[in-house]
């Protein structure tokens, strides 16, 4: 079945089919067909990248309704790029903001994350999040924000997504990168406090590639070693955020490390092992198993369905709770359309643990 096992199949579909009969009841008990932003969990469960398009695909396409109720997230993310190193794209938040399409997300009781990332197709790159023009765009969505979500519903602001890999060499704190990540922290605490000014209430923490607690080389500064550096800008934020994004799961062959791969939710566990010795409010910023010139839906549906087994089982959800993780956010919605791989089941199986919360008390 396409990398993945007829036995992985049956199991996906027995850990969900006890979850998956009590939703079909409350369904044929009569529900709205508006999706709602979930009720305040253990965790806190995103879902991007466009909130516009989602909301819009929930009242046109029944894949994306389903994918909504079971998941049924607490907030919605979108992203504000720089793809020329010197301003970001708000052409669509303004739009957002013109078209009272963000008052719409937060009446309906969602949350927002901002995920912010430079192009890094060529590297160096990184200039747009040490400039003045990174401060005032947040600025300028803060405002956005701030006048549509008057209840103050919570926000996530997960910034310089991906920034361990920014500059040469890559994943690397030494005398030559230096430099460039002083003024990074600098300009972040500077963001955080812009943001802050308007909403208060908002989360605020820097966003690392998930792959850097994977390595270390501490005679060259690369891998865990080029975390520690960044402490003082990290015990300052209101938390940390990290992706992760390994298109193979746990155990398949990656010929890029001669050896079988970790896989995200070993990944997962071992950030949240690292950066809790600066925080205890950790966040999956974007989890994708990402090959996108494979899969046009942004990753492997089959990897997702095996992840989530995974991360379903009481003892890795009590490992990472109990170092601080607790928001969780998908990276594109089109992943889970159809059910492919049994994927929105076994997403649905996570939510349901999450919300009944059984497995904190074991």
């Amino acid at each position: 079945m396409n990398r993945y096992s007829r036995r992985q199949y049956l199991q996906g579909l027995f850990a969900t089919s006890v979850f998956l009969a009590l939703s079909q009841h409350r369904l044929c008990k009569g529900e709205s067909s508006e999706p709602k932003a979930a009720k305040s969990s253990i965790w806190q469960l995103g879902i991007g990248a466009d909130p516009a398009q989602l909301l819009g695909e929930t009242k046109t396409n029944p894949d994306v309704l389903e994918l909504v109720r079971a998941w049924s997230p607490n907030f919605l993310a979108g992203w504000l790029n720089s793809f020329d190193h010197r301003q970001g794209d708000l052409s669509f938040w303004r739009t957002w903001h013109q078209q009272d399409l963000l008052s719409t997300l937060f009446a309906q009781g969602y949350g927002l994350q901002v995920i912010t990332w430079e192009n890094d197709e060529v590297l160096p790159t990184g200039d747009y999040h040490i400039s003045q023009q990174y401060l005032e765009d947040l600025e300028e969505l803060a405002g956005y924000i701030r006048e549509a979500n008057p209840k103050g519903v919570p926000t996530y602001w997960t910034l310089a997504t991906e920034f361990s890999y920014w500059r040469l060499p890559a994943d690397t704190y030494n005398r030559t990168t230096a430099k460039y990540y002083q003024a990074l922290m600098q300009n972040l605490l500077r963001a955080r406090a812009v943001i802050k000014r308007q909403l208060p209430s908002a989360w605020v923490a820097p966003s690392w590639g998930g792959w850097i607690v994977t390595f270390d080389y501490p005679s060259k500064g690369s891998g865990r070693s080029m975390i520690p550096p960044f402490a003082p800008l990290l015990k300052q934020m209101d938390g940390i955020a990290f992706q992760s994004m390994r298109p193979r799961p746990a155990g398949e062959y990656n010929p890029e490390l001669n050896r079988p791969d970790p896989g995200n939710p070993e990944q997962i566990r071992q950030c949240c092992e690292v950066f809790s010795r600066y925080s205890k409010s950790l966040m999956v910023s974007h989890y994708e198993p990402a090959i996108k010139h494979s899969h046009p839906n942004g990753g492997r549906a089959d990897t997702v369905t095996r992840d989530f087994l995974i991360m379903t089982r009481p003892s890795w959800l009590k490992t990472v709770t109990r170092l601080g993780l607790d928001k969780f956010s998908l990276m594109h919605y089109g992943l889970y359309k159809g059910n492919p791989y049994n994927a929105l089941d076994a997403a649905q199986t996570f939510k349901a643990a999450i919300q009944e919360g059984e497995w904190a008390s074991m």
